[in-house]
């Protein structure tokens, strides 16, 4: 017979803070890393409760993960279109609340890398089967909406999917490279707006707007215009030799080839001093000194 107590308020609140603090402690030191007691200490409860409410380690952390996950899905099933709207303005505040809500609360990502890095079976066991959850439920019908939409018409929602998690993985691994190549702190909302504002700008962009030459510089046409055919041979920038080349272009050429000219005379200086050293190893042990 079942003999355990209904669930109280209290139960839920200590449970809340149980898996608040673990959220946190498994996000930062990792499966292996995290202490229950701990966790219990952060949370402000017994260590006892942590068994009594979930069992072991390893259901805490499953039940973490849950946590994780449907917080996540959460967010992302609120995000809908309002056709009596502009769905280019509604798109570009969705791609905000998504990234700054991932930099809030970045315990997903890491804990789902720290597995991946680990490959441990609660990657293969728990994890994956999620992260396609995540995909085939939130992901790709967001995105496969945004197309049909016709936000985006260049690219597919596989295509956007990509393209934005790689976005986020960014900002949660490697904050300190976004930080370097934008010049703003990482997780400002300088950061996100500059982020956002350039992946919208890359996505949003009409299908026939790089090859419609009206009323356009030519001159100006940026690289992604050009059309080469599959059977032609792709000459790269600093490769171009021809008289019409541009300026940019010439300018990459010349910078290839002073690299070039300096690992050539690198080359010589090492080539000289092995010969030097060779010649000394030649010479008579006594050689160039006076005779007695």
């Amino acid at each position: 017979m079942n003999t355990r107590k209904p669930v109280t308020a209290a139960d839920l609140d200590n449970r809340s803070r149980l898996l608040q603090a673990a959220t946190d402690a498994f996000a930062e030191y990792g499966y292996e890393g995290a202490s229950l007691r701990a966790i219990a200490d952060n949370a402000g409860v017994s260590f006892q409760l942590i068994a009594y409410y979930f069992g072991s380690k390893e259901e805490l952390w499953i039940a973490t993960v849950d946590f994780l996950f449907e917080r996540y899905l959460e967010t992302g099933k609120g995000l809908g279109f309002t056709s009596s709207g502009n769905l280019a303005e509604q798109f570009h505040n969705h791609l905000r609340l998504l990234l700054t809500d991932m930099l809030q609360r970045p315990q997903l990502r890491k804990v789902w890398i720290q597995e991946y890095l680990a490959d441990s079976p609660r990657y293969h066991n728990i994890i994956r089967p999620k992260i396609k959850l995540l995909y085939d439920t939130l992901s790709l019908p967001y995105f496969t909406e945004v197309v049909r939409l016709g936000i985006v018409e260049r690219f597919t929602a596989d295509e956007i999917s990509v393209l934005w998690s790689s976005i986020v993985q960014n900002n949660v691994v490697y904050p300190y490279y976004v930080e370097l190549a934008l010049g703003v702190s990482a997780g400002s909302p300088k950061s996100v707006e500059r982020q956002v504002d350039l992946v919208f700008a890359i996505l949003t962009e009409k299908r026939d707007a790089a090859i419609d030459g009206a009323g356009v510089d030519e001159s100006a046409t940026p690289l992604a215009a050009t059309s080469v055919p599959p059977s032609e041979t792709v000459v790269y920038a600093w490769k171009e030799r021809e008289e019409g080349s541009s300026a940019g272009a010439r300018l990459k050429q010349l910078e290839i080839e002073n690299l070039h000219l300096k690992q050539l005379v690198g080359n010589l200086s090492l080539e000289k001093k092995l010969l030097l050293e060779r010649l000394a190893a030649l010479e008579p042990p006594n050689r160039g000194k006076r005779d007695d």
